[in-house]
């Protein structure tokens, strides 16, 4: 029985799908099975490729189209893992990260999630430094990869994935049902993820009205958390913080101004103008 069970969900990413896997076959840990849920992709190439795809250590099983929640709960149904590392089709991970996760689940049995940092690649690149776990903050944005390590055993009591999630999130509304203390959470500094950003993403595409939708799901399943901590819901708190930001940024672009060269020799060449139309009067 292999100790970790990869979980790849794919609609569509035929083209990225075989560098997601193959940054799994290379990882330095070698007790793993790939599990890849076709979920009833449309696209020929993808479909060509995953009727026929063998890659080792590697299961392939096709659906109807329901949505990544349904993929990955039907993918870790058909899994045989310890731990449950879900991995979207097009990304990657490092080939040390299911070495260090299962350092870390190995040792302590109070651990129920370990992430790590990440990396963007593709039309946007650059360093995703996450913040350490903590249970306010986590209310207001999702502080942890969908791409963390866990417990099938956990899975298994908190229901899996809400399957009702079809525009997104379902990942942090997850991680909500999972963890309940911030012992329960251990975060790796390295950068172990890397997060493909494309034009046509999951998330870059979801929409204003659907995040609001979304916002509403998630607050409401979780109203009784969001009022021990916060009386606002999600929409209000994103616009909130939105305000916040944009009063800060006006602040130093004010700063700015004042300090600059440009302005500063300009009150000193109107000073004179200035003190002429003191005299005037």
């Amino acid at each position: 029985m292999p100790k970790v069970s990869v979980i790849i969900p794919c609609y569509n990413q035929g083209l990225f799908i075989e560098e997601a896997i193959n940054s799994v076959l290379t990882q330095t840990f070698t007790d793993f099975e790939i599990i890849v849920i076709n979920d009833g992709s449309n696209d020929q190439y993808t479909k060509e490729l995953l009727s026929s795809y063998s890659p080792e250590k590697t299961k392939i099983f096709h659906t109807i189209n329901k949505g990544v929640s349904a993929a990955r709960n039907l993918a870790i149904q058909n899994s045989n893992g310890k731990y449950i590392l879900p991995l979207d089709a097009d990304d990657k991970i490092g080939s040390n990260y299911l070495m260090e996760a299962v350092n870390v689940l190995d040792q302590n049995d109070q651990i129920k999630l370990v992430y790590a940092n990440g990396e963007y690649f593709g039309a946007l690149t650059g360093c995703i430094k996450h913040p350490n776990y903590n249970e306010q903050t986590m209310l207001k944005q999702n502080l942890i990869f969908n791409s963390s390590f866990y417990r099938k055993i956990d899975w298994e009591i908190c229901g899996g994935y809400d399957e009702s999630f079809l525009t997104g999130w379902e990942d942090w509304e997850f991680w909500l049902r999972l963890i309940n203390h911030s012992n329960q959470v251990y975060k790796l500094d390295s950068s172990h993820l890397f997060y493909r950003i494309v034009s046509d993403s999951r998330n870059a595409s979801l929409k204003n009205e659907q995040l609001k939708i979304v916002e509403q799901q998630l607050y409401l399943k979780h109203i009784s958390k969001y009022l021990e901590y916060i009386y606002l819901p999600l929409t209000h708190l994103r616009e909130y913080e939105y305000l916040k930001n944009e009063q800060s940024n006006y602040v130093k672009y004010k700063n700015d101004i004042y300090n600059s060269f440009s302005y500063r020799l300009g009150r000193i060449l109107l000073l004179p103008f200035k003190l002429m139309k003191r005299n005037d009067k």
